[in-house]
């Protein structure tokens, strides 16, 4: 070293642990700002998970109190009981303990009329056994019972029917029509059998599930919000969501708390991962330290100017291929040659990592496609660009998705979205066409320099390629195969739009098409037809 010259080792040191603290914050952010989010995410998706599991369990005892109503009310001994043919029918199969076993509150026993028969059960309040021919005396804590049931008498299925009352009691109710063992005759009026919605059934859930489990009725004045509910505590999720409620005034809160070990175990792995790396990056810097007091002075140049160079680094940390390690450096076969490569390799699993990240937060993980974010972002980038022709976008509704999902299952309900999002994807295949999964059943589809009646006529090949699937929907009311229906808005002209005000033009058409009928496209500010193609 000539008198007077400066080592460049010191600087050097200075530029590597700003380069380690610009790092450890580039780190730190993405912790922040992608996995963060995705793992709360995540936990969301396992609440509605476990909550389904939860509404499914109590689904499960809701069909067989109607199993149980139905054998009792299609049995020749009850028929000829409702006629008053069968004296020592209530003596030898009614009991306080018959009611303990089978953890039911009470059994109605209506005439065609729609009035009480027999009555026999266990006060809620006061917990005494009480038999009677009306809802009166012993028996009048089951007239509010009486008269919620009453008006849904009229249109009880032979199969029975099932009901979520909150009123006056929240409780589960079976009712079927009384007919003979071999179902023949008319109806001679109906059977309803309650059981309550108390410790005993949230209990026999808790089994079921694994999850403490809390019903409840909310006020009156309560009003209950769509979807779930979740309240995060550093141990665990608090997590709600309303029940369907068959009575008026109050509603049916389903409430359960779930474990947050996996949160938790993700977080302290990633974050491992983050010291690990840190110390790596370290340890890989005072090997550059190391060689740069041996190494000549060209490649220590080199090298000098490439980690000084403010250009190449934000190249580096933003993942574009200037911010590559010279290729002169790369090509050597020494040890300043053997860190270069192992550089390199760094920076890209660092990029792929990145791109994962990135993947795993612009996609749907069901479908495989885009999702919300990502259809937003594009949405709006292209409504920026006053140059731009019509930009369209579509709303998409798979018609009675619930029913679908109650008739055939969660898993059959996850095979149709798959197959319905293919579809989609070739039915709009065209370039800067975007299709995302916007919600549970919900589409969305980006239609750039795309025209009001090409849009239309795009909604409309999309609609017939889902019936053209023919995935089978027995319990829709539209047709017996899956539909959509599908609103189209367009923004064109100077005056560029916000994409959530072209969404919602687009959400109010697919409100239309659904009110007059579903399985149909309308255009947002134009009439629809009650009539499907």
């Amino acid at each position: 070293m000539k008198p007077g010259s400066h080592s460049l080792i010191p600087s050097f040191l200075v530029f590597l642990a700003g380069l380690l603290l610009l790092a450890i914050a580039a780190l730190f952010l993405i912790e922040r700002t992608v996995f963060l989010p995705v793992l709360l995410d995540g936990e969301r998706d396992l609440a509605e998970r476990e909550l389904s599991r939860i509404t499914n369990a109590l689904g499960q005892s809701q069909n067989a109190l109607i199993a149980q109503t139905r054998d009792w009310a299609h049995w020749d001994d009850t028929h000829a009981f409702v006629q008053g043919n069968d004296d020592n029918y209530t003596s030898t199969n009614f009991s306080r303990e018959m009611f303990e076993d089978l953890q039911d509150q009470a059994m109605i026993y209506f005439s065609p009329d729609r009035q009480p028969l027999w009555i026999a059960g266990i006060d809620p309040d006061t917990d005494a056994y009480t038999t009677c021919t009306s809802a009166a005396d012993d028996c009048r804590w089951a007239a509010p019972f009486v008269d919620v049931l009453r008006p849904f008498l009229r249109n009880v299925p032979p199969s029975g029917l099932g009901l979520n009352l909150a009123l006056p009691w929240p409780a589960l109710a079976g009712i079927a029509p009384i007919l003979r063992t071999d179902r023949s005759g008319p109806a001679h009026g109906w059977l309803v059998k309650l059981k309550l919605i108390d410790e005993r059934l949230s209990g026999l859930i808790d089994e079921q599930t694994g999850l403490p489990v809390t019903i409840s009725a909310q006020s009156p004045g309560h009003t209950p919000e769509k979807g779930i509910t979740l309240i995060r505590e550093p141990d665990q999720l608090l997590t709600s969501t309303p029940l369907t409620t068959h009575t008026e005034g109050p509603s049916l809160q389903l409430s359960t708390v779930i474990p947050r070990q996996r949160f938790q175990t993700a977080a302290s792995i990633f974050r491992y991962s983050l010291a690990w790396t840190a110390v790596l990056l370290v340890v890989v810097m005072a090997v550059v330290v190391a060689l740069l007091a041996f190494i000549v002075l060209k490649p220590l140049n080199q090298l000098t100017r490439f980690t000084s160079s403010q250009q190449r680094v934000n190249a580096m940390l933003e993942g574009k291929t200037d911010g590559d390690v010279p290729l002169t450096l790369l090509k050597r076969q020494d040890e300043f040659g053997n860190l270069a490569r192992h550089f390199q390799r760094l920076l890209d699993h660092q990029r792929n990592q990145a791109a994962m990240l990135l993947e795993l937060s612009q996609h749907d993980p069901l479908t495989g496609l885009a999702n919300r974010r990502l259809f937003d972002g594009r949405l709006n980038a292209e409504l920026i660009d006053v140059s731009k022709g019509p930009t369209s976008v579509l709303m998409i509704d798979i018609d009675h998705f619930k029913r679908y999902n109650d008739h055939y299952g969660h898993p059959e309900g996850d095979a149709c979205l798959i197959k319905v999002s293919e579809a989609m994807e070739q039915s709009l295949f065209r370039p800067g066409y975007l299709v995302a999964r916007t919600g549970g059943e919900e589409f969305s589809a980006l239609l750039p320099d795309t025209t009001e009646e090409e849009a239309t006529e795009h909604a409309e090949t999309l609609r017939q390629a889902i019936i053209d699937l023919a995935i089978p929907h027995e319990d829709s009311p539209v047709l017996k195969v899956v539909s959509v229906s599908i609103g189209v808005a367009v923004c064109e002209g100077p005056r560029r739009r916000s994409g959530s005000a072209l969404m919602r033009n687009a959400d109010q058409a697919l409100y239309k098409a659904k009110e007059v009928g579903r399985n149909r496209v309308a255009m947002f500010g134009q009439d629809v037809s009650d009539e499907t193609n």
